[in-house]
């Protein structure tokens, strides 16, 4: 049976918070959580708001949005209506697309520290342990629905994991709830919905405990994920070169082909980038890690790129396109480039000399540049040449022009003319790609 005491336990291992979000469709499960804990709130100092996703999907979803804000009135529970738009003919699951719009809406509602619970409960994470198998999850997705995770400023606890619907339902009659049934819900063509209603009842008359039993497999496979994380945390830093976006690969190398697969998981993770395939992370370790040592191999996917340079890998966002058109930079006010940004930075007796206000122009490479740089002129790529300035990088390397001369490449060169003396205010270049100096 379902008590609200028992969620006590939950709340008290909480972090103090500010304000308790739930999330309320309005449906059965959000509705007990919400009277569940508006019965506890003398219990707990935080503040209890509930937030309704307005998805517009349905007709009657005004006629939600209303129902939910009469029961948080009844409650005297501040309620907060969220709409959400969520493109059509996208060719992408409506399922994940509205999944996505309304976590996107919950990340905007929680202030820092500020908790969000959700009605997930045990049959939702058995059903999600199956979908996650039928799609060929690996450890990750077959551990289905933490309890807790980060959540926008905030965190989403899952509070009601141990208890079935019918807890819940048995709970909901009991109290003279009235929730609302969502028509979609039984719609077949959702995945979730075909195997709520078409193929769990079935394996059920065979398993009985199937519930429970896919419940543990769930919990099992969150500890063997747990472990794995700790493996690659070891590997990942033992790799990492001069910065987190780089691993030495005669390191990586060194490690099991199930270690790699890991390291590198972890390390495009890291970086918030989207995870690529297994067959693409076949292809890394492949394509990429054993390549030929002359070679500049890349692995791209729809979340990043993988490259390799001087034996070192390198994880980055998608590149944009190469430039091809000129900026104009009121120097040496901060200028935004198509990859990253340009600055300068005051200094004395070291760097460029230039008065303030001039205008400038920014070019990126054409091919034939030439400084002058101690007395000897230089082309630009035998300068970049003798520079650790990865290849797939010089495309986007922003050229200073003065009228029609080439007077700085940032942290490259600095023709003689305009580069400052011993005392003089002077100027120092700096390109900052994703946050780092190149």
């Amino acid at each position: 049976m379902f008590n609200p005491t028992q969620l006590l336990q939950t709340l008290q291992q909480l972090p103090p918070c500010r304000r308790y979000w739930v999330a309320y469709s309005g449906g059965l499960d959000s509705h007990v959580l919400l009277h569940a804990l508006a019965q506890l709130r003398p219990q707990f100092s935080a503040q209890l708001n509930a937030v309704h996703i307005h998805h517009g999907l349905n007709p009657l979803a005004d006629q939600w949005a209303q129902h939910c804000q009469q029961v948080c009135a009844d409650l005297a529970i501040p309620c907060t209506v969220h709409a959400v738009n969520i493109p059509r003919n996208t060719g992408a699951s409506l399922e994940a697309l509205a999944r996505d719009a309304r976590y996107s809406a919950l990340e905007n509602v929680l202030g820092a520290g500020e908790i969000c619970f959700t009605a997930h409960h045990g049959d939702d994470q058995a059903e999600t342990v199956l979908l996650q198998l039928f799609r060929g999850a690996g450890v990750a997705g077959l551990a289905a629905m933490p309890r807790s995770a980060p959540l926008g400023k905030g965190w989403q606890v899952r509070p009601l994991l141990n208890y079935s619907r019918a807890q819940l339902q048995h709970y909901a009659q009991t109290q003279q709830l009235h929730w609302i049934e969502d028509d979609s819900n039984i719609d077949l063509r959702f995945d979730r919905n075909f195997l709520r209603h078409a193929v769990l009842p079935l394996l059920q008359q065979r398993w009985r405990s199937l519930s429970p039993t896919l419940q543990r497999v769930a919990q099992h496979q969150a500890e063997a994920d747990g472990l794995l994380q700790e493996i690659g945390v070891v590997d990942l830093t033992h790799c990492f070169g001069e910065s987190t976006q780089q691993l030495q690969l005669a390191i990586l190398q060194n490690l099991s082909p199930a270690r790699q697969r890991n390291v590198l998981r972890l390390w495009i993770k890291q970086q918030a980038l989207t995870l690529p395939s297994t067959a693409q992370l076949a292809r890394l370790q492949e394509d990429v890690l054993h390549a030929a040592p002359d070679r500049q191999p890349v692995l791209r996917w729809e979340g990043g790129e993988i490259r390799r340079y001087r034996d070192q890998l390198y994880v980055i966002p998608p590149l944009p396109e190469v430039p091809t058109h000129c900026l104009t930079w009121r120097f040496p006010e901060l200028l935004e480039l198509p990859l990253g940004s340009l600055r300068a930075i005051p200094s004395r007796g070291r760097g460029l000399r230039l008065p303030q206000g001039t205008l400038l122009n920014v070019q990126f490479r054409q091919g034939g540049e030439h400084l002058k740089v101690r007395g000897q002129h230089h082309s630009l790529k035998k300068l970049l040449q003798i520079t650790p300035l990865p290849t797939w990088l010089r495309a986007y390397l922003p050229l200073v022009y003065l009228e029609q001369q080439l007077i700085a490449v940032p942290e490259i060169a600095i023709d003689d003319a305009f580069l400052s003396k011993t005392g003089e205010q002077a100027w120092i270049l700096e390109w900052k790609y994703a946050g780092k100096s190149i």
